[in-house]
């Protein structure tokens, strides 16, 4: 009888986490020269929703390219990546559909850029640029650091970081 309960009890806890794990999804995982890991056989820290939210959250309001004057909210890139403790000086940001690109991680520090997870307070998913959009406070940066190079940068559907 009690091992049949703790069978029982096994299962409903195996059924729960498989249940919380897909309403609280990895969206971000990140790799390279990093100290922290939450999968140590694939040298990887990977982000749930609720990770990225138990971080400070930071909003500001800008506009981009392609959307008017918005605001957007998420963790600074500077706390993710202190997060997992990195030590490279570049870091390449991937998004959903292969596109890739290489940012220097001391502009982090120069600049408020936020990994943002919503846009007007509506949470950003894949349809509408999401999980994650890469944003820099625009509005508030000198105007010889705006243009294509800037607009590069703002990388949309993030789902994975190297440090390098």
């Amino acid at each position: 009888m009690i091992s049949k309960t703790i069978c029982v009890i096994f299962s409903l806890l195996a059924i729960s986490s498989i249940a919380w794990a897909e309403v609280n999804p990895v969206i971000l995982t990140v790799s390279g020269k990093i100290e922290k890991f939450t999968d140590m056989g694939r040298k990887v820290y990977e982000f749930r929703e609720s990770d990225l939210k138990a971080l400070k959250q930071y909003s500001f309001d800008t506009k981009t390219s392609w959307t008017p004057r918005s605001n957007f909210s998420g963790p600074l890139m500077r706390d993710i990546l202190n997060k997992v403790s990195a030590s490279g000086v570049m870091v390449k940001f991937m998004a959903l559909n292969d596109y890739a690109y290489s940012i220097e991680r001391n502009e982090f520090a120069k600049y408020n850029v936020i990994l943002a997870r919503s846009m007007n307070n509506r949470v950003l998913e894949v349809k509408n640029r999401g999980p994650l959009w890469l944003m820099y406070p625009i509005s508030d940066m000198p105007d010889e650091t705006k243009g294509p190079l800037l607009d590069a940068k703002l990388i949309w559907q993030v789902n994975r970081v190297v440090v390098y």
